[in-house]
């Protein structure tokens, strides 16, 4: 579709964006991408919670079910996650009947191979990216966020550009500021190397992406 779209309007510049899952399916098609005409790519929250990240605990159950019972659902009722600060989006998506509220074993077993592929995927990103990530994501643990980080080509080598938002949770294009982070993405596709409207990216040789489990200074 990429190819199509290029070729179609070769004088517009095309750009991709990825949010969660779809930041997952970029990164896993990332070698193909950069043989077409994308500009560039746009990660925000990309899914990298593959089986190499999450606990023993949770990958046997999940892989024990997917096999014996794919067909079963769960839903994440009953779990403390904010996957936003915007409680009143968040309580239209559950009232929206095109919303999926139960979700097949056999689903999640597959997200978790995408998001285990995106994950080694990452060292292969080579094309200009700005990555996004809220300090609040529940949805995507930072540990596991700071893993891909660490797997990015050195700067020097890929024009990657990471923004790191104070106030953002996992749903950073419909949180309460919600309108910054599309602030930052329009400046950034106007021009990959002005300053951003937010003042809140990470630069070069700055450690400000910090927790008790993970301590990443970006080259």
């Amino acid at each position: 579709m990429v190819k199509r779209l290029c070729k179609k309007h070769p004088d517009l510049p095309f750009f991709l964006l990825g949010e969660s899952m779809g930041g997952a399916v970029i990164l896993s098609a990332v070698q193909p991408l950069a043989q077409t005409g994308v500009r560039g790519v746009i990660l925000s929250a990309p899914a990298v919670w593959g089986w190499q990240s999450m606990p023993w605990w949770q990958t046997v159950p999940l892989r024990f079910l997917a096999h014996t019972m794919p067909g079963l659902t769960v839903t994440g009722e009953g779990m403390d996650i904010h996957p936003s600060d915007n409680v009143e989006m968040l309580r239209a998506l559950a009232g929206d009947p095109l919303i999926i509220k139960e979700t097949r074993i056999d689903a999640i077993y597959g997200l978790t191979d995408l998001m285990d592929v995106a994950m080694q995927n990452s060292a292969a990103l080579k094309m200009p990216a700005l990555i996004l990530y809220g300090k609040h994501d529940e949805i995507i643990p930072p540990a596991s966020f700071c893993k891909m980080l660490a797997a990015l080509p050195d700067r020097v080598l890929s024009p990657w550009r990471l923004v790191l938002y104070d106030d953002g949770y996992h749903m950073l294009l419909r949180d309460l500021q919600g309108e910054l982070v599309i602030r930052d993405m329009v400046a950034w596709i106007h021009d990959q190397r002005s300053g951003l409207p937010s003042a809140q990216e990470v630069i070069p040789g700055a450690s400000r992406f910090q927790n008790a489990s993970c301590n990443v200074i970006l080259k």
